[in-house]
């Protein structure tokens, strides 16, 4: 498995990147497929199989292309998800992000269990440089002893650890792609006009590769990707878009600050029925 870097510090003091947060993706296509079916049946039901235009050698038509799944990455409705801290870091780091992330369970029918030891689903480690997770099930193909989901502290903390005003934003984002939540800005209709050269070379010089960029910027996700909802500029899954990185004068900012009520509505949709859970509200 490999880790797509982006860093929104790392841009020249003049241009900002967008945000500092990465998906995770396997690199075994077939392992993650497994896994997912293994999970759930329903994650193979996207229909019809995809069809891009690839007859045209352009920039779009390629990055249209390159994103194409069969399969959803959903956990099975119902589910209590086992999240375990590494490294046993203080309540002081750990609560707030606990309390950020339960702001998805009230609508959704699964449960976040936080466990100390022993097996879990969801494995939360620390680091100073990237916000990142796994997307939905592609987790289980981690070992125990491997993360599926690091914050960066100095995003999410004051030098005194007290919570700084992004770690909601931050907590959901990445739980969002916990959950199986792809980057809203990649939408099919979204036609963001990245000045391409400018950001990806501002993305090189912060160590990522040409399909890490790709894979995180410009790549396009089909409608079933996004359980076939409309575009939402406001969704948490979406990143700014800077005035200085795109053409003509276009920006998107200050959004994705919480869940948007799109987002509430689509993961409702995706996990549904939550007042017949077997399980307590938490």
């Amino acid at each position: 498995m490999k880790v797509n870097h982006m860093s929104a510090q790392s841009a020249t003091q003049s241009t900002k990147l967008p945000a500092s947060c990465a998906m995770r993706s396997a690199e075994n296509h077939q392992a993650s497929y497994e896994a997912a079916i293994g999970e759930t049946p329903a994650n193979a039901t996207i229909t019809p199989t995809y069809e891009t235009e690839t007859g045209y050698d352009t920039d779009e038509s390629k990055h249209l292309a390159r994103l194409l799944v069969s399969f959803t990455k959903y956990w099975a409705r119902g589910r209590t998800l086992k999240i375990l801290f590494q490294k046993n870091p203080p309540a002081i780091l750990t609560a707030p992000i606990v309390e950020a992330a339960k702001k998805w369970l009230p609508r959704i029918n699964l449960k976040f269990e936080f466990v100390t030891d022993g097996t879990s689903d969801i494995r939360i480690g620390f680091n100073e440089h990237l916000n990142w997770s796994s997307v939905g099930t592609d987790a289980l193909l981690a070992k125990q002893n491997e993360p599926t989901m690091e914050f960066n502290v100095k995003e999410l903390y004051s030098a005194e650890l007290s919570p700084l005003p992004e770690l909601t934003r931050i907590v959901l984002h990445e739980f969002g792609h916990a959950l199986g939540a792809v980057h809203e800005h990649q939408h099919p209709q979204a036609n963001i006009p990245w000045n391409e050269p400018l950001l990806r070379s501002l993305l090189l010089q912060t160590g990522l590769s040409d399909e890490e960029i790709n894979t995180n910027f410009f790549d396009r996700y089909e409608a079933a990707d996004f359980h076939y909802s409309a575009y939402d500029r406001d969704s948490v899954m979406h990143f700014d878009v800077p005035n200085g990185l795109t053409l003509g004068d276009f920006e998107i900012i200050n959004v994705g600050k919480t869940l948007s009520p799109k987002d509430i509505e689509v993961m409702s949709s995706i996990y549904p029925d939550r007042t017949n859970s077997k399980f307590d509200t938490p």
